[in-house]
């Protein structure tokens, strides 16, 4: 109930100041020039939307409310088109080149049907809305269908499993075409996708508890949390806002790839050439040591096409684009370690000699091929 005490109070403080973060990020969000401006669009008008679902709750603890009534009842109206833009900046961010299509316009249908079932109380007077916003805040009566309320959280929990799909398909596309995977853009997809999660958690925890305002509380609070940790990710993730890397094709472009795949007519024979030939060019080239190779850029460089080289990297040598190259990088760094020449080397800048972008990618990838960390072998070889 600490969340409706009305007044100046350290809560209703806290609301004003995630609203503020919430319009300043949106306008900075729609006003940045970048070639990431699209899915930045998405995010904007997200952060516009929950920064909105915290208003009547700040201005209701500021006493004003009452003047302005018709901005009390826009919150459940506007939740159904969470789903539908969390979706859109999953695809902006993981999808080259993706732009809005006509078909897109049928994920409005559902906000269209909502708003049709629930035209009476956009009807309501003032004084009614206000009414219904007090009945709801405190004391757990809501002005909507109980079976409104599960449909669209229903909904919701469908385009999260949507954006969650797309997001595992982005992490297993950039294990199978990039040598470098930088875990924190579909870690940020993730837990953005999880938002559309909160209304379930809220509702779980009603029929747990029985104790109806906590709904309420619990999405409040969730909401402003969600604001304060994009507007602190735009300051100190700013690559999370740009073009995300080794972005996929469409879907149906990514159909058409692994259907040239499946008929493949590359016969044995042609498949060691190709084999043979790709072994040499990474022993000679060393391409290995550029830390944002890609499967495109070794196809180009190697002269083979890339739904080929895929294909003879995954049957061939039974392993995926990032495992074989990042095995080159662990031998090289192996033999770094090992060398007297390079003892004064820090372990982050053996990683960046051997063609790694972090010293995380370093450790994780060490640790998978010799089944310990460079500090420990270097200390063996110490040792021995």
């Amino acid at each position: 109930m600490l969340l409706f005490i009305r007044g100046i109070t350290p809560i209703n403080t806290l609301l004003s100041i995630c609203i503020f973060l919430g319009f300043s990020l949106s306008i900075f969000l729609l006003a940045k020039r970048s070639h990431k401006s699209y899915a930045n669009t998405f995010l904007a008008c997200l952060m516009l939307i929950y920064t909105m679902f915290l208003i009547p709750g700040y201005l209701y603890g500021a006493r004003i409310l009452e003047y302005v009534p018709h901005i009390s009842n826009w919150s459940p109206f506007l939740y159904v088109l969470l789903g539908p833009l969390i979706y859109f900046y999953t695809k902006a961010n993981t999808q080259k080149s993706f732009r809005l299509q006509k078909i897109d316009l049928l994920h409005l249908i559902p906000f269209l049907i909502f708003m049709i079932i629930d035209w009476k109380h956009l009807l309501l007077s003032g004084p009614e809305k206000i009414e219904s916003y007090i009945n709801t805040v405190e004391n757990g009566i809501y002005p909507f269908p109980l079976w409104i309320r599960i449909a669209k959280i229903v909904l919701n929990f469908s385009y999260f499993l949507l954006s969650f799909r797309l997001t595992l398909l982005y992490k297993k596309h950039l294990s199978q075409t990039s040598s470098s995977i930088d875990r924190r853009y579909f870690q940020w997809l993730l837990l953005f996708s999880s938002t559309l999660l909160i209304p379930l958690v809220g509702f779980s925890l009603v029929a747990l508890t029985q104790f109806k305002i906590i709904s309420v509380t619990f999405f409040a609070f969730s909401t402003g949390l969600i604001i304060m940790t994009t507007y602190f990710a735009v300051l100190f993730k700013p690559s999370l806002f740009l073009r995300f890397p080794n972005q996929m094709e469409s879907m149906d472009q990514e159909q058409e790839e692994k259907k040239k795949y499946e008929q493949s007519s590359l016969q044995d024979a042609q498949k060691d050439r190709l084999v043979s030939k790709l072994l040499s060019f990474v022993e000679t080239e060393k391409p290995y040591l550029e830390p944002e190779l890609t499967l495109g850029q070794l196809s180009e460089q190697v002269d083979i096409p890339a739904h080929y080289l895929s294909q003879i990297i995954n049957e061939r040598i039974q392993k995926s684009f990032g495992d074989f190259i990042n095995n080159y990088r662990v031998e090289k760094a192996k033999v770094l370690l090992t060398d007297q020449k390079y003892n004064h080397y820090t372990i982050i800048s053996t990683a960046y000699e051997a063609g790694f972008n972090s010293k995380s990618a370093f450790y994780s990838a060490f640790k998978k091929f010799t089944g310990t960390t460079p500090s420990e072998y270097r200390k063996r070889l110490k040792a021995s």
